[in-house]
Parts: structure tokens; C-alpha cells; sequence
């Protein structure tokens, strides 16, 4: 296993359980937050329980149904693409409560189980009322979701937003890399992905270093934890993260939150029409636009606009919501043209 030989994340132990420490919010690399929900009722410190997990979620459910992703066996809990890359390798289907844990049961006698996995639900739709049960102060209004189902795995992938995840139920292994690491981790297709992020397709239980020979340098820069029912993880924008479930039924619930405003857009949309229009450019037209980009973009704070006068700058000026509205639109028409 590559996880003996990582580094190991960064911990420390909440004095107070629903409180995470100020100084966590300013950090640029993950910390694990041992016991920062462990106050949860929800919270289940014996071995995970599917009847006990269950219980206890009937008492918010809405009946309304989610969304469950199945894998065979033979994926070993792995979601991803299939062989023949043209596709991918599990199912999926809408399911209830009830019907979830069934098959979570189903599973877990099975000598062949398949894989269930249930990821990003809101929580507010789908359990109303189990925040203010299960309280966690986390500043603004964060975007918070849960992740249930058996033994899985989720490839290492990158999420713009923050990130706190919290284990509710069952033990996960979470293993980090910073975002330079990229071009060492392999990365998938970035239009066609399983669940909305680009993966790596390199397999962290049995890694093929003949196929994928720099992910041995990605591995000098790995960090691993595993988290216990109660721990919690802060994970910085941006850091590529893979995530191992290891009970037959588990439970995370976790906090996005954006450090700009949600109408500003994600700037994948600027990276996927980027790779549109300048990515098959000759090397020195893509060199010039590079250096616009660090001019415009990646250095702007380096007095790239003082010389013109703040109400001429345009989009280079600050941005309020009704500009950047204004821009999207002249935007999407050119982009219809």
C-alpha cells in the first residue's frame, strides 16, 4: 500500500466540538480536526451500523428519492470509467431510504458485493432539520451535502470551493496532494467525467508505475490520514483529494463555501474555453496569450491597471454583481456568434 509511505496530514484536537479554530480558515494546506463532531447525535462511535444509521436518518427524510451509483464487484469499489473508456463502470438509479439500506444489507451478506454509493446530496432537501441537530459553525452559507454508502472509493479530484468533511459514520482514509502536483497525477478527461470533476486514473491500491511512472513523484508530495466517526478534515480549495470508505456503511456530511461571490462563476468555464481557443494555437501565439493572461489575471495586483482612470478600467475594475452580469452577457454572445 503507497498510504504507509505518505506523510501524514496534519492534526490537531478540537478543545470545543462544533467549533472549528479561526486560524483553520486562513490555512492554504488540509488539517485533520480529530473530534470537531464528535458533540453529533448523529455520530456513531461503534462500529458502523446500517439498522442504527438508518434510525436515526428516518427521523429527517423527506421520501424523497436519491440518486445511487452501483459498481460490480469487480471494481473493487473504484468508480471511474470503464475499460474501453468509453463510458463508466457503474450504474445509476434512484432509490428511498428504505430501499438504500436494503441494499446496503443486501450487499453486505453478499460474498460478491457490489459497490453503492450515494454523493453530494443536500442536506437540506433531502434531511431537513439534521443541521440544527448536528450543529457545525462554519462562517457564511455554505453549501452542505451528504455522502452515504458501503465500501468505496472516490478518485482523487479537485473542488473549487473549501471544504470541511465531516465522518459521520465509518472510517475513511483521505489522501492529498497540492494542486502543482497535476501533471503527476494523470488526470482523466475534463468534459467527460464520472461525477462532474476531472479524476486521476491512477488505482492507489495497486498503481501501475509502468503507465503512470510520475505518479512516484506525486507521491513525494502526498499527505494521508485516516478519520474516525466525530474527525474532520479541512481540505484548501483546489487540493486534489481521494477518499476511501471503509465500512459497509458510512456517512459523511461536508461544508463548500467559495471565498468570492457565487455569481462571479467558476473559472473552469474560463480553463474549458480556454483549452478551446488557445491551447492548439502555434507556440508563440499561446506564449503571447500566456503572457497576457499573467499581465491580466495571474499578476493584476502588480499595477497592471493604475494607469487608467478607475471609472475607464472596465472589467479590469472592481466588479459588483449587475457588471459581472453585464459581462456574462456580452460574453455569451460572443461566444453564439
Amino acid at each position: 500500500m503507497i498510504y504507509d509511505a505518505l506523510a501524514a496530514i496534519d492534526s490537531i484536537d478540537v478543545v470545543k466540538p462544533g467549533e472549528i479554530p479561526d486560524d483553520v480558515f486562513a490555512l492554504d494546506t488540509p488539517i485533520v480536526l480529530r473530534g470537531l463532531v464528535s458533540h453529533w447525535p448523529a455520530v456513531a462511535t461503534e462500529e458502523a451500523d446500517i439498522a442504527r444509521l438508518s434510525e436515526y436518518l428516518s427521523k429527517f427524510w423527506t421520501k424523497r428519492p436519491v440518486t445511487a451509483y452501483v459498481a460490480p464487484a469487480e471494481a473493487n469499489g473504484r468508480f471511474g470509467y470503464n475499460e474501453a473508456f468509453n463510458g463508466f463502470n457503474f450504474q445509476a438509479g434512484s432509490a428511498s431510504l428504505e430501499e438504500l439500506v436494503q441494499r446496503l444489507k443486501d450487499e453486505e451478506l453478499s460474498p460478491n458485493g457490489r459497490s453503492i454509493y450515494v454523493g453530494s446530496t443536500p442536506v437540506d432537501e433531502w434531511l431537513p432539520g439534521f443541521r440544527d441537530a448536528n450543529p457545525l459553525s462554519v462562517p457564511g452559507d455554505p453549501l452542505v451535502n451528504f455522502w452515504m454508502g458501503n465500501q468505496t472509493t472516490v478518485s482523487a479530484h479537485y473542488d473549487f470551493p473549501s471544504n470541511i468533511a465531516c465522518v459521520v459514520q465509518g472510517r475513511r482514509r483521505f489522501t492529498l496532494f497540492p494542486t502543482e502536483q497535476v501533471n503527476n497525477l494523470y488526470i482523466g478527461p475534463i468534459d467527460r467525467t464520472p461525477s462532474g470533476q476531472p479524476i486521476s486514473l491512477v488505482d492507489f491500491d495497486a498503481p501501475d508505475f509502468d503507465c503512470y511512472p510520475r505518479f512516484k513523484e506525486a507521491l513525494q508530495h502526498g499527505q494521508t490520514a485516516l478519520l474516525e466517526p466525530g474527525d474532520a478534515i479541512f481540505i484548501p480549495s483546489m487540493w486534489w483529494h481521494h477518499v476511501k470508505a471503509l465500512a459497509d456503511c458510512n456517512l459523511l456530511v461536508n461544508y463548500w463555501w467559495l471565498d468570492n461571490a457565487a455569481y462571479m462563476g467558476s473559472p473552469f468555464t474560463a480553463l474549458m474555453h480556454a483549452v478551446m481557443s488557445i491551447r492548439n494555437l502555434p507556440s508563440g501565439q499561446r506564449d503571447a496569450w500566456q503572457a497576457l493572461f499573467e499581465h491580466y489575471v495571474f499578476k493584476a495586483e502588480e499595477g497592471s491597471v493604475e494607469h487608467i482612470p478607475d471609472h475607464a478600467q472596465g472589467c479590469l475594475g472592481e466588479l459588483r454583481e449587475d457588471d459581472v452580469r453585464r459581462l456574462r452577457a456580452e460574453l455569451i454572445n460572443r461566444l453564439n456568434q
